[in-house]
């Protein structure tokens, strides 16, 4: 949050049925060329599994233009 890497608007989630929900989200890199970015993506995976409280399915991006190895 501060370093402001995911805005709220970069966070979707999607019903696809009763029980499962499909949430993508679209990480914006601090620098254009963060290398940890890969790893960030990484613990964000593991913290949502780890706090949501519904079966989901979780896509994370890096936003368009925002690093150097898109």
């Amino acid at each position: 949050e501060e370093l402001e890497m995911i805005m709220e608007s970069q966070v979707k989630v999607q019903d696809l049925n009763e029980e499962d929900h499909l949430v993508v989200i679209r990480l914006t890199p601090r620098y254009l060329n963060c290398y940890l970015v890969t790893l960030t993506g990484l613990c964000l995976r593991v913290k949502l599994e780890c706090s949501l409280s519904f079966k989901s399915t979780m896509e994370i991006y890096i936003a368009e233009g925002t690093h150097s190895k898109e």
